[in-house]
């Protein structure tokens, strides 16, 4: 899936640093940043 600039994001979850699960809904309202590494773990 691609996204532009400016479209909203698609639901998602995922686990925090305490590996607590979180969603795009847990943030009503407010503006995020998203960023991961694709290749941080993967010894490469």
């Amino acid at each position: 899936m691609t996204l532009e600039i400016g479209q909203p994001a698609p639901p998602f979850s995922l686990r925090n640093k305490k590996r607590e699960e979180v969603t795009l809904d847990s943030f009503p309202g407010k503006h995020l940043v998203l960023a991961f590494y694709a290749l941080a773990f993967t010894g490469g």
